[in-house]
C-alpha cells in the first residue's frame, strides 16, 4: 500500500520491464548493481519493492544507455537538446557535436555524417551556398528541426540478413572436453549493448574472481586465439549507432566471459552441500509469517536465505541457480504459460517450498 500523502512518482520492477522493454528478470537485477536508487518501500503482501521513477530513469541513462535511449521513442526531446528556432542554422560539425552530447560520446564525426547524408539516413541540407536564400551561407546548413529529426530518429541495431549472417564470422564454441559455459553472476542489459575491449576485461576479471581487470593485451591474445569473436562493430560498417574503435554486443562479450575454466578468488567457492546436509530440517530460524502458496522469484528467496541463516547479505542469484541445479533447491511450483491462476512472468516458489529449501541442514554464518 502506498503511504499517506506520497506524492512522488513510484515504480516497481515490473513497471520497470514494460517502460524500457525488458524482461522483468532483467528490470530486478538492476537493483543489485551500483549505485541503483534505494527502495522507497514495500508494498503488497509480497513485500513488492517500489521505487522512486525518476531516480531509476536517471541511473538507466547513466548505466544502460542503450535501453534508455529505446525507452525515449517518440517523446518530445528527450536529449534535452538545447532549445532554439526551428529554423535556426546549423553546419554538419555542430549536428556531429550536438548528437554525441545526446548519446553521451564523442561528437559524431562529420566523414560519418556525409555517410549518413548519402544513405538518407540524414535529410539533404536545408540550405546551400548560392541558394538564393537569406542569410547567405558559405557551407550546406540544416535548420534546426531537420537537424533534431535525425539526432532524436528511432534507433534499432541492423540485423544482418541471410546472405550476411552466413559470411560473419560466428562467435567461438568451448572446445570439446572443456564443458558448457559457467553461470555467473553479471551485470543485467540488453544483448545489443556495446562493450569496447577494455570494458569487457574489466568484467571478465570481476565475474572470474580474479580481482583485478583482464589486460586488453591479454585480451587481445584471447582474440587472435578466437576464444573471443572478432567485434560485432567497426568504425565505418554503416549501423546505428556509429562507433570509433571496435564493440562487442553484451550477448558476445558474455559468452566469453562465461567460457569454461577455473576461476579465481571469490567467484570460484560455488555453493555446495554442508558435511551435515543429511539431517533433519532447522526450526531455529526466524522467517515471514505467510500463506504456504504466496509465490516468490528466485532473487527474493535469495533475499530471505542469506538473512534467515546469518549473512548479513542476499545469496546471489547466480548462487540460488546452482543450488537449483544441484537439487537443494525444488524444481520451481510456478512457471510462466503453465495455466494456471494468477500468471506468473518468471518461475515462481511457493512459500512451502522455499522455506524448505531454506531450512536444510547446515551451518549458518554470522548472527543468529
Amino acid at each position: 500500500m502506498i503511504p499517506a500523502g506520497y506524492e512522488r512518482k513510484h515504480t516497481n520492477f515490473d513497471r520497470m520491464a514494460a517502460r524500457y522493454n525488458v524482461d522483468r528478470t532483467s528490470a530486478a537485477k538492476w537493483s543489485q548493481e551500483e549505485g541503483f536508487p534505494e527502495v522507497l518501500f514495500t508494498a503488497g503482501q509480497g513485500g513488492q519493492q517500489i521505487y522512486d521513477e525518476d531516480e531509476v530513469d536517471a541511473w538507466l541513462r547513466e548505466h544502460h544507455f542503450g535501453t534508455w535511449v529505446q525507452s525515449q521513442q517518440g517523446k518530445k526531446n528527450p536529449f534535452d537538446l538545447p532549445k532554439g528556432g526551428p529554423r535556426d542554422l546549423l553546419t554538419l560539425r555542430r549536428i556531429g557535436e550536438l548528437e554525441g552530447r545526446a548519446l553521451k560520446r564523442d561528437a559524431t564525426p562529420v566523414t560519418t555524417l556525409r555517410t549518413y547524408l548519402s544513405k538518407k539516413i540524414l535529410a539533404p541540407a536545408d540550405r546551400t551556398p548560392d541558394d538564393g536564400g537569406q542569410p547567405t551561407v558559405t557551407e550546406p546548413m540544416w535548420f534546426r528541426e531537420t537537424s533534431y529529426a535525425y539526432i532524436t530518429r528511432p534507433r534499432r541495431t541492423r540485423r544482418a540478413t541471410k546472405g550476411e549472417a552466413g559470411e560473419r564470422p560466428a562467435a567461438p564454441k568451448p572446445r570439446a572436453g572443456v564443458g558448457d559455459l559457467l553461470d555467473l553472476d553479471l551485470p543485467a542489459g540488453a544483448d545489443t549493448d556495446l562493450f569496447t575491449l577494455q570494458e569487457i576485461g574489466e568484467l571478465d576479471g570481476e565475474a572470474r574472481g580474479r580481482g583485478k581487470a583482464t589486460t586488453v593485451g591479454t585480451m587481445k591474445n584471447y582474440l587472435s586465439q578466437k576464444l573471443l569473436a572478432p567485434a560485432d562493430r567497426t568504425p565505418g560498417d554503416g549501423q546505428e549507432p556509429a562507433v570509433d574503435e571496435p564493440k562487442w554486443y553484451r550477448s558476445t562479450a558474455y559468452t566469453f566471459i562465461r567460457r569454461p575454466g577455473k576461476l579465481g578468488g571469490a567467484a570460484a567457492r560455488a555453493p555446495r552441500r554442508d558435511a551435515e546436509a543429511t539431517g533433519p530440517l532447522r526450526d531455529d530460524l526466524k522467517l515471514p509469517a505467510g500463506a504456504d502458496t504466496d509465490l516468490f522469484t528466485l532473487q527474493e528467496i535469495g533475499k530471505l536465505d542469506g538473512k534467515a541463516r546469518g549473512r548479513g547479505k542476499a545469496t546471489t542469484v547466480a548462487s540460488m541457480r546452482t543450488y537449483l541445479y544441484s537439487g537443494l533447491l525444488a524444481p520451481a511450483d510456478r512457471t510462466p504459460d503453465d495455466g494456471q491462476e494468477p500468471a506468473v512472468d518468471e518461475p515462481k516458489w511457493y512459500r512451502s517450498t522455499a522455506y524448505t529449501f531454506i531450512r536444510r541442514p547446515g551451518k549458518l554464518g554470522g548472527a543468529r
